[in-house]
């Protein structure tokens, strides 16, 4: 149809009045609707969108009891969200299997706190053991977070030995007169000596102060003894003898003589132990069954006994299993979902729901630690060659010495001479006192008076008979029990 100048003009007025009533829309107005794809609807299926709405629906109208059901359900879908969140080793509100020393460090500060007397502390224990876990444990509960002034300091973020006394200053808010290490060191030493309230100063991988003469150690270790100090000091470190290997200095006073408190690796129970009260206290205890924690437990306990370790190897089977479950999930029908009727979809969820396999579990612990033994070896209790040289060199000790009472000390001696003869690499006294306790969980051993971890005595629970048998490995046996001069000094 040809346009007439009349019917331009109207069909030109018609635009224009279109447009002036959009710009006069408000903006808090709703865009106009769009047109609805019926297809979904003409064939009664729901979008998976329209049934996450279904279920928020009814969570709004339903009675109580149905709105926390479907609450639950909701919950249920974000299991493994939930079980990776707690298995992460930054949740410390439970320590299981720390609760001596636990203890021990709550009388350290209870007592010089009620006496308003310095003191320093020295925890050792090998990596993934708790020890700051349970000092930060500590420091956040009530009854010692308003007593103390806290300050802490990760002994590895500082540059230089000597850049200790600058962080300190920094860390105290104090303003030193220069900027030298004396400068800094009166600065700290004035704020001790005339702080109303006791301070407590935590310095982590210690260790990594230690120099020639052990000078920054000892002005450290001195503080507590300056006059009207109000200080408490902790040290933490991996090595189990260094006060007493380095700071010589401070054992013949007794006033400077730091209290020792030691973490043993964690053993097979208290990781299970662990892993139960972290996945019940977030209700996914069924997303890892018993059987594969125990595997985990098992493994950790034996190469390291770190529990860091142990909740990274959960985390990430944890995520093995999330990822099947949805690739299982991309394979159901979206027809058969909708089909279900309303009373089923828990019944539904049950079955989406895949907890943590064994198998999961092993192809981690293999893929951390390369293990070269297989999953099988594992199951059946095999030593590993360091466990295997330990007990030899108990046993050659106990066939050879009229004193049957053996210290850790003394057995870390002799197993070191028997390594480096034969150019294998010897863990050092805190590692082999980790090593002891993984022995002794076994039953093979006894150790006696662990108070001080060196001076422990050990025993053997066992017959030399059934020792041999469960080695299996009569030419490394024959060949450290031969060698007599690995007794010798």
């Amino acid at each position: 149809m040809l346009k007439t100048p009349r019917t331009k003009k109207i069909i030109d007025s018609s635009k224009k009045r279109d447009l002036s009533n959009v710009s006069k829309v408000p903006d808090e107005a709703s865009p106009p609707k769009q047109a609805k794809d019926r297809s979904l609807k003409a064939h009664n299926i729901l979008s998976p969108s329209r049934l996450i709405d279904r279920l928020r629906i009814n969570e709004i109208g339903s009675d109580s009891d149905d709105a926390n059901k479907d609450k639950d359900l909701l919950f249920q879908r974000n299991k493994y969200q939930n079980a990776r969140c707690i298995l992460n080793s930054g949740e410390t509100k439970k320590l299981p299997g720390r609760e001596e020393q636990l203890e021990e460090l709550k009388q350290f500060f209870r007592e010089h706190l009620e006496n308003k007397r310095s003191g320093s502390l020295y925890v050792s224990g090998q990596p993934g053991t708790g020890k700051t876990a349970c000092l930060s444990l500590l420091l956040h509960s009530p009854e010692f977070a308003l007593s103390l002034q806290p300050v802490y300091i990760n002994c590895t973020s500082i540059a230089s030995i000597g850049g200790i006394y600058k962080k300190l200053s920094a860390e105290l808010k104090l303003k030193p007169k220069g900027r030298t290490e004396h400068d800094n060191i009166t600065a700290i030493q004035y704020h001790i000596q005339n702080s109303k309230e006791m301070l407590l100063i935590v310095l982590d991988e210690i260790d990594q102060l230690c120099s020639s003469k052990q000078s920054i150690l000892y002005t450290i270790f001195e503080w507590p003894s300056l006059r009207n100090a109000r200080l408490l000091l902790v040290g933490i470190a991996n090595s189990l003898d260094l006060t007493e290997r380095t700071l010589t200095r401070l054992n013949a006073r007794c006033e400077l003589k730091p209290k020792h408190i030691h973490f043993p690796p964690y053993t097979k129970q208290q990781i299970v132990e662990i892993f139960k009260s972290r996945l019940e206290e977030a209700e996914v205890l069924d997303i890892f069954p018993p059987v594969a924690i125990g595997l985990l437990a098992a493994k950790v306990s034996a190469v390291s006994g770190d529990v860091r370790r142990a909740l990274d190897i959960g985390r990430r089977a944890v995520e093995i299993a999330e990822q099947q479950k949805k690739a299982g999930n991309k394979e159901v029908n979206l027809q058969k979902l909708v089909m279900e009727t309303e009373g089923n979809v828990e019944n539904l969820c049950k079955d989406i729901l895949k907890p943590v396999q064994v198998t999961h579990v092993a192809a981690v612990v293999n893929k951390v630690y390369s293990a070269s033994q297989s999953l099988q070896e594992d199951i059946e209790q095999s030593f590993p060659l360091q466990q295997k040289i330990m007990l030899c060199s108990l046993m050659l000790m106990l066939r050879n010495q009229r004193n049957k009472d053996i210290t850790i000390g003394r057995l870390h001696e002799v197993y070191r001479r028997v390594c480096n003869k034969r150019n294998i690499h010897s863990l050092d006294q805190a590692e082999f006192v980790g090593l002891v306790d993984l022995v002794q969980t076994r039953g093979i051993l006894h150790i006696i008076n662990k108070k001080e971890p060196r001076f422990g005595k050990v025993q053997l629970s066992w017959d030399e008979e059934e020792v041999t048998a469960a080695l299996c490995d009569k030419q490394l046996i024959a060949s450290i029990l031969d060698d007599t001069a690995s007794l010798n000094k």
